[in-house]
């Protein structure tokens, strides 16, 4: 197995220039880098970072923190997410930095999972991949003043060590409301699962701002995210008493279960305007095809990763733009 002395030999440099490459060290010229990298590459060459973290006390692992899920699975089906990791993944790869994932079924699951991976020594950075107001798994983090980024807005006052990326949520709320609005849908329904979350809570409050605007009454509607026929009489009897001509959905995972409801219900998912959020590639799958905003989660997880390896401290609070995709779900 070849070790850095190996590689710096083929080089044609010394072992603690070939060191500071393996760390993108900004001393270090881009030709040297190139150089280096290729003995490498000729080499198959693999870091041992174990033993470079017992030695500087550090690690080069970054923490990826989801939100709790009932069913894990809702998590591995959801694009979002694994556009988010994705992002996250290829800044870490281009840094050397690994990553390692903590989910839960519960809040207690989620925080002993998290904890040990901070009791092992092997995390001393997080990302977490959602915002939640009072979550016991963000306030043990703080009390460990660990390094961390959280994708989602703030919400209270946070330590110097955490930086926030979003998109604005609330603007994006309000921009796919009045979509629909200067379409001619007025009885908009707002459809979500867990107001607790802050994404939710900021889209409804865009929502709230654009039918208030145009001289109209926000509406509720409360699917949680559990699979079984309640949620499908809910919105039954919901469509029995009240005038819907759309939905603006929290996300593209909740507008398909709509969709699917309705034909259930003997409805036509086509009679319904409808638009959600981040655009993921099922909604071209979707009948009718999904009107989503896309909210770029790729772009989120390169920008929460580079803030954690690689951080500007000019910043602690970074917004990624968002843009409205129009399908056929939303064609008058």
């Amino acid at each position: 197995m070849a070790t850095i002395k190996d590689v710096a030999k083929l080089a044609g440099v010394s072992a603690s220039t070939a060191s500071r490459v393996l760390h993108n060290n900004s001393m270090i010229s881009e030709a040297t880098k190139a150089k280096v990298r290729k003995a490498m590459e000729e080499l198959n060459y693999s870091p041992n970072y174990s033993a470079q973290n017992l030695v500087k006390r550090d690690s080069n692992m970054v923490g990826i923190v989801l939100p709790v899920r009932e069913n894990q699975e809702s998590l591995g089906n959801n694009p979002f997410f694994m556009q988010i990791i994705q992002g996250i993944s290829s800044v870490c790869t281009d840094y050397n930095f690994m990553v390692s994932l903590a989910t839960g079924r519960s809040e207690a699951e989620l925080l002993k999972n998290v904890e040990t991976l901070i009791r092992s020594g092997n995390i001393r950075r997080l990302i977490f991949l959602y915002a939640k107001k009072d979550d016991p798994v963000f306030e043990a983090v703080q009390k460990e003043k660990i390094p961390c980024v959280v994708v989602g807005q703030p919400y209270s006052e946070v330590p110097s060590w955490v930086t926030f990326v979003d998109n604005d949520n609330c603007r994006a709320g309000e921009d796919a409301t009045r979509f629909l609005i200067e379409k001619g849908y007025k009885d908009l329904v707002y459809a979500f699962t867990d107001m607790a979350e802050l994404v939710q809570a900021n889209r409804f409050e865009g929502y709230c701002l654009a039918m208030e605007e145009a001289g109209l009454s926000p509406k509720l509607l409360h699917l949680p995210r559990q699979e079984d026929d309640t949620n499908q009489e809910r919105l039954s009897q919901y469509l029995a008493k009240e005038t819907v001509t759309g939905f603006v959905s929290i996300d593209d995972m909740l507008a398909l279960r709509l969709q699917r409801f309705l034909f259930r219900i003997d409805k036509s998912p086509s009679d319904y305007a409808m638009i959600s959020f981040n655009n993921s590639m099922m909604t071209e799958l979707a009948s009718p095809s999904l009107t989503s905003v896309d909210v770029f989660p790729y772009q989120l997880g390169e920008l929460a990763a580079k803030q954690l390896v690689s951080p500007d401290d000019t910043q602690d609070n970074l917004i990624v733009v968002h843009e409205i995709i129009e399908r056929n779900s939303s064609k008058v």
